[in-house]
């Protein structure tokens, strides 16, 4: 019977508190981040928060029950270092329920933790929040996040009708592989954009039937271009994809060659891509030739890099993502991003704006001779049969023909060249338009001890002298490092 008895108290003494935590639920006088005890409600907000600055938050606590809040205390300390801060904030009152704290610091980046402790009846409630704190300030995680998504959707090109088309992505395969396409029967588009080379050759200047002025260029994620070549006298990928199939130095081929390969070898292919027989026109061959090479190399994509996951974890708050980018890269980001000014041209998802710039580096392509680079470009371009504006533009609306119509060479232009998207770049030294500089690191000190008077003197100053030292260099070249799988 006792132990009835027993069992009957402690059920209803168990409903009372339920029914007391019901009833004493309360709203903190304060719009903020909440957080939840036994015995309390509190809300928080901080001021705007940044590496080694001083900030203050405003904290509000509700009691639940009658155990109204006799002290409170803040603090803050990053559990991964088991260290705190190095300040003791002071609590100022601003009425029932309220205070300020002042002295803040987080004087690291990194995960903290923010601690109140409450205390009420002789015991102390503790609460606790975790706070990612980036070493970027606002503005630069902004231009970060700029930096992507990615992978970008897949889209078809409305000026090559093969396009994103199966049968054209696999006759554009076998012709990437195929040697007979070239005047010699030895050279083939491999030669140069080796796939385990990242598409490139790892040579300073390309090689085909001999060697050229320039360096070859990686093929992934060259479909996201606007203009090709470093020169850009090319505005679809198909059209440069005709000019090194009749280019002496390179494969050294003619349309009559090419029509002569098509008939003979890849006749019933090329029928499934462009659902007809091969013409008569030895032309219209060599220009479907193209496409179909566009359509297969529109499918070498690369794929996500450290650097993805970090910044999709600062867009997302993943803690996690944030952490396990290594803290060298993130010192070469936050200079990527501010000091180095590198976003000027090295912008959105692709690290490319798409356009021309002077890089410093000479012009010179031997002796006696010089290469205008940008210049010459557009003069290529406007004369070229196969450009936008062209007949073989598979688009009637010509959408894709805008900068085509309107580009026109300035003399500034004399020694621009193509600003490379970024991506991969760890996989495609040696790097510059000649192939002059042989590393990442390299390349870093070329624009940390850059001698601007060697720029254009028209005025135009995107490009200024870095001054980093040895561990900045180090750090940037990390980061650079980050952007390859």
């Amino acid at each position: 019977m006792e132990k009835r008895r027993n069992r009957l108290r402690l059920a209803a003494a168990a409903a009372g508190l339920a029914l007391a935590g019901a009833a004493g639920a309360c709203t903190p006088p304060l719009e903020g981040t909440r957080l939840e005890s036994p015995r309390f409600v509190l809300a928080f907000k901080p001021e705007p928060v940044s590496v080694a600055k001083h900030f203050a938050l405003e904290i509000a606590v509700c009691a639940k029950s009658a155990a109204a809040p006799e002290s409170i205390k803040v603090d803050a300390h990053m559990p991964e270092h088991r260290h705190g801060m190095n300040y003791a904030p002071a609590l100022k009152p601003l009425g029932p329920g309220r205070w300020r704290a002042e002295g803040l610091m987080f004087h690291m980046p990194g995960q903290w933790e923010l601690v109140f402790e409450i205390r009420a009846a002789g015991t102390s409630d503790r609460m606790s929040h975790a706070f990612l704190l980036s070493q970027f300030s606002k503005e630069e995680i902004a231009r970060i996040l700029q930096h992507g998504p990615w992978p970008p959707p897949l889209t078809r090109d409305p000026s090559n009708r093969v396009s994103g088309k199966r049968e054209a992505i696999a006759l554009g395969g076998k012709l990437f592989f195929e040697p007979r396409l070239s005047g010699t029967g030895s050279v083939l588009c491999a030669s140069c954009h080796v796939p385990f080379r990242a598409f490139q050759d790892a040579r300073p200047r390309a090689f085909g039937v001999q060697e050229v002025e320039r360096n070859t260029p990686s093929l992934l994620d060259v479909r996201l271009y606007r203009w090709y070549g470093w020169d850009g006298a090319h505005d679809s990928l198909w059209s440069q994809s005709i000019r090194p199939l009749l280019d002496d130095r390179e494969m050294r081929s003619s349309a009559r060659k090419i029509a002569e390969v098509m008939r003979n070898l890849f006749a019933k292919d090329y029928a499934a891509a462009f659902g007809r027989e091969l013409p008569a026109d030895d032309e219209q061959i060599l220009v479907d030739v193209g496409k179909a090479l566009a359509a297969f190399q529109e499918t070498l994509a690369s794929g996500r890099t450290p650097f993805d996951e970090f910044r999709d974890g600062l867009a997302s708050g993943d803690s996690d993502a944030v952490k396990a980018y290594p803290p060298a890269a993130q010192r070469g980001l936050k200079i990527f991003v501010g000091k180095g000014n590198c976003t000027t041209c090295h912008f959105g998802p692709h690290f490319t704006n798409g356009e021309f710039a002077d890089t410093g580096v000479p012009f010179f392509a031997g002796r006696g001779r010089v290469d205008p680079g940008r210049h010459i470009g557009i003069r290529k371009l406007k004369e070229n049969p196969y450009n936008l504006l062209g007949r073989y533009n598979d688009d009637p609306a010509r959408s894709t023909a805008t900068g085509t119509r309107h580009v026109e060479p300035q003399h500034r232009n004399f020694g621009e060249w193509r600003v490379p998207g970024l991506r991969n770049v760890a996989l495609t030294a040696p790097y510059m338009h000649n192939g002059s500089l042989a590393s990442l690191r390299d390349v870093v000190k070329h624009y940390s001890e850059l001698n601007e008077e060697r720029l254009h003197a028209d005025g135009e100053r995107v490009l200024k002298r870095l001054n980093l030292t040895d561990a900045e260099i180090d750090d940037l070249v990390a980061f650079l490092q980050s952007l390859s799988p």
